[in-house]
């Protein structure tokens, strides 16, 4: 599970709570900074506390848009977000399957790439673990020593 971080208003008053990694947008939006650098609070800049958090999420939640989303099995999978409502997406895996995800578990690629650990599919012998090395052409190196360019369909992940 992920950590959760508290939320100060402009005064330094605790207004509540979200996780890492939507704090880490906000942060990254300029729309509040670190408390310290330890990174379990962040303190909204003026005038940007009452704006509402999920607009964190507004440059992935949008239909269409390519993401990573959780699966049954506790996998990340490719997805494509279908439709959102202010509670939850509807996500279209690039397997065939489909799911309603809740905003805090979708992953925009990068945010994937970067933070989760991949296993990849190699032929149909199965998911074998190893890491990206680059996104433009994907390359995977799988922990086995075997390297090979391959197709966003062909990952999962998991978080570290």
């Amino acid at each position: 599970m992920e950590n959760k971080v508290a939320l100060y208003n402009a005064n330094g008053a605790k207004i509540g709570e979200t996780y890492a990694r939507r704090a880490r947008q906000l942060v990254n939006q300029q729309r509040a900074m670190w408390v310290d650098d330890t990174q379990t609070s962040i303190r909204f800049a003026p005038g940007m506390e009452n704006m509402d958090t999920t607009d964190a999420h507004a440059d992935i939640i949008r239909p269409n848009q390519l993401c990573f989303a959780p699966w049954h099995d506790g996998y990340y999978y490719p997805a494509v977000i279908s439709d959102a409502n202010p509670h939850e997406v509807l996500v279209a895996y690039l397997d065939g399957d489909a799911g309603h995800v809740s905003h805090d578990h979708i992953l925009s690629v990068d945010e994937a790439l970067e933070g989760l650990r991949f296993e990849c599919q190699y032929g149909w012998a199965g998911f074998y673990a190893g890491i990206i090395t680059s996104k433009e052409p994907i390359v995977f190196h799988y922990d086995d020593g075997t390297i090979e360019q391959t197709e966003l369909r062909k990952l999962r992940g998991i978080r570290r």
